[in-house]
């Protein structure tokens, strides 16, 4: 199989401009990006009880006026209803925002960890996984990395196929190997897939292919993903998928070696 890195050409040419650029500016690139990740979780925590006090408030009034022995007008308590959908979106939001500004800032210190340990105690934990196949027979690599970020890029790419996948023979697989130093990591299902034209637009945050109301997400875990393979020196991306069936998503992370 071609080498993931020979299908991203730019990430040649962004080492190549880094090396470029002196460790002054290096330093402070890194020290505005640590800035603005520490100003988005302020921010996001702070909107966070705004988001919350649209969501309980309107309850509260719906509360005293029961107890008082009013009802609310069918139209009123339609907009109430819509507001507290709302409120919860935005919870939604602020959160994976939140998320997202912890990779990496907020990281274990690396270490070897199996991925077939860690993609199988991940999977166990999503309600309604029972009803999917789960192969992890290739899956065998290990990999040097922060376990909390790890961690997350697993959420990140098993929701997925648990949340956009209806049917009652879902099935889901990861391989993972050892190419070059580096391995490759792939989770592949047999969903509906995603289009190629949208296959990088995805990886943008707060973007979904359906209204957020009804995927219950707010498109935060593809870009939590990269941002994960990113601090970890590699790339990410959704691929042709083997049979032309379902999603592949395939990336590149930093090789443990094991004595």
């Amino acid at each position: 199989m071609e080498h993931l890195r020979h299908r991203h050409p730019t990430v040649n040419i962004r080492k190549q401009e880094g090396n470029s650029r002196s460790g002054s500016e290096m330093r402070d690139i890194e020290n505005k990006d640590q800035e603005f990740e520490s100003f988005l979780y302020i921010i996001t925590h702070d909107l966070k009880t705004y988001s919350r006090a649209m969501r309980v408030i309107p309850e509260w009034i719906e509360e005293d006026l029961s107890e008082a022995g009013l009802q609310l007008p069918n139209d009123v308590a339609g907009h109430v209803a819509m507001l507290k959908d709302y409120a919860r979106g935005m919870d939604l939001m602020l959160d994976g925002l939140t998320e997202l500004s912890r990779v990496g800032r907020l990281a274990d210190p690396p270490s070897p960890i199996p991925l077939a340990t860690l993609f199988g105690a991940v999977w166990s934990r999503f309600p309604g996984h029972e009803r999917f196949s789960f192969d992890l027979s290739g899956c065998k690599a290990w990999v040097q990395a922060p376990a909390n970020d790890l961690d997350r890029l697993a959420v990140a790419l098993l929701s997925n196929p648990i949340r956009h996948h209806s049917g009652p023979d879902g099935h889901v697989s990861v391989t993972a190997y050892d190419q070059g130093g580096r391995v490759i990591l792939r989770i592949q299902d047999n969903g509906p897939g995603i289009d190629a034209e949208f296959r990088e637009k995805v990886f943008q945050p707060l973007y979904t292919l359906a209204p957020r109301d009804e995927v219950g997400t707010a498109g935060i875990g593809l870009a939590v993903a990269r941002k994960v393979v990113g601090t970890l020196g590699g790339t990410i991306s959704i691929i042709e998928p083997p049979g032309g069936i379902g999603c592949a998503v395939e990336c590149d992370l930093p090789l443990a070696r094991q004595a």
